[in-house]
């Protein structure tokens, strides 16, 4: 018995010789500067990082780093002094920086998001976007979410997007703002760029979303001079009494079923209601007369955004809300960089897929306008109101409008470029 305590006093005394000789506080220095020299250079990082690449990641933030050195001051002095209170409030501190940490990680899990963008979007007036942020999470309530749009190139808000207080679990919470579009065309969006400081504001956590959407920037509106417009009217009523003077049929409505008579086209005989009956009817149509106008857009330059052809642009789309308003039919006639067609026609719908129309409208820098006037489908569509909206009146501008004139009277032209413009049309 008493060898056997002896040779576990002599075994102890073996283990504990080379721990005492460890210094301890040698150590604890060495683990306090190694965690400095740590926390200095995730912060020179976080500083020297710019754009993007601020918002995605994470860092410590500069109120962290002075709360993590305060920390380990703290840490050193209570190693020094043993005082219970500095241990104890080392502890405390320690904890709520691995807290800080954690919530934060947290707050950034299982969020989803989405966009809404506006029905209609007109270039230099304001519209609304909403993000929207939705939390998967079962029971944990994020606090402090901010949700920041990256915006396509041409378009500008002071802030695109906004602060979610709070989020509980299972819940959507929407982030609108508004923004502006320098000029027409079709933006695409990517990504949203969320992140949070919650609970302390030690930590930076940010994340970045793949959410697309496509968007349709309408030209820019104006004000056509009202004695244009009643000159665009004049020759569209005088259009209108020829075609009932030659008892032209253009557009037909449904007016009445009616027996069968020799002659009718049998592609009108309504066949569900002649078995029903028993005897042949035939639908009764009746020619609805329009005053019809055709915008000639002239799109020949070398590249998108020229001046001349986004004013030519803007007047065509402004003249056709004008003119669909006073109850005219409006199509249009480009290059855009192909064909493009729409015959005339009134009513919202319409409008609205002319604007569209204009919106994605590219340059042809090949094809003039008298090659336009030419085209067949275009020579298709008959007696109208001819209006040329023009970028200069060159010698092809001149052919152009002598081909329209040989084949009809009413010819109406506005050159981009010339001075008078400003008095036919104003920019919004």
């Amino acid at each position: 018995m008493g060898q056997g305590q002896m040779s576990f006093t002599h075994t102890s005394g073996a283990l504990l010789t080379p721990l005492a000789a460890v210094d301890w506080r040698a150590a604890a220095y060495a683990v306090v500067a190694a965690a400095v020299s740590v926390l200095a250079g995730v912060y020179l990082v976080s500083l020297l990082r710019r754009g993007r690449r601020a918002r995605v990641g994470q860092h410590i933030t500069k109120a962290g780093a002075v709360f993590s050195l305060l920390t380990l001051a703290i840490a050193v002095v209570a190693m020094q002094t043993k005082i219970n209170f500095l241990v104890l409030l080392f502890g405390m501190l320690l904890s709520g920086l691995v807290l800080s940490f954690v919530l934060s990680r947290l707050a950034m899990r299982r969020l989803e998001f989405a966009r809404g963008l506006p029905g209609e979007a007109f270039a230099g007036a304001p519209f609304a976007v909403e993000l929207r942020a939705t939390s998967r999470k079962r029971w944990l309530t994020t606090y402090g979410l901010v949700v920041q749009e990256e915006l396509p190139a041409g378009l500008d808000s002071a802030r695109p997007g906004g602060v979610v207080l709070e989020l509980p679990a299972r819940e959507t919470a929407a982030v609108p703002y508004t923004a502006t579009a320098a000029r027409r065309g079709v933006y695409g969006f990517r990504t949203v760029v969320f992140s949070t400081r919650f609970p302390f504001g030690l930590f930076y956590q940010g994340r970045s979303r793949a959410v697309g959407g496509e968007l349709v920037v309408f030209p820019r509106l104006g004000e056509v001079a009202a004695g244009f417009l009643s000159r665009a009217r004049a020759l569209a009523l005088s259009q209108r009494e020829q075609q009932h003077s030659r008892g032209a049929r253009g557009e037909e409505e449904f007016r009445n079923l009616r027996e069968y008579r020799p002659g009718d086209n049998p592609r009108r005989i309504h066949w569900k209601t002649s078995a029903k009956l028993g005897k042949p009817l035939v639908r009764e149509m009746e020619a609805i007369v329009g005053e019809r106008v055709l915008i000639l857009l002239d799109t020949r330059c070398a590249v998108s955004g020229e001046a001349e052809l986004e004013a030519a642009v803007s007047f065509a789309a402004t003249l056709a809300r004008d003119l669909m308003q006073r109850e005219l039919l409006v199509g249009l006639a480009a290059y855009a960089p192909g064909l493009v067609l729409a015959a005339p026609a009134k009513g919202v719908a319409a409008l609205r897929a002319l604007y569209e129309t204009l919106a994605r409208l590219e340059p042809n820098p090949e094809r003039t306008l008298a090659e336009l006037a030419a085209e067949p489908r275009v020579r298709a569509e008959g007696n109208l109101v001819a209006v040329a909206a023009l970028r200069r009146r060159d010698a092809d501008a001149e052919a152009a409008l002598e081909l329209l004139r040989r084949r009809q009277a009413r010819v109406l032209a506005v050159e981009a470029s010339a001075p008078e413009f400003q008095e036919v049309f104003r920019l919004g």
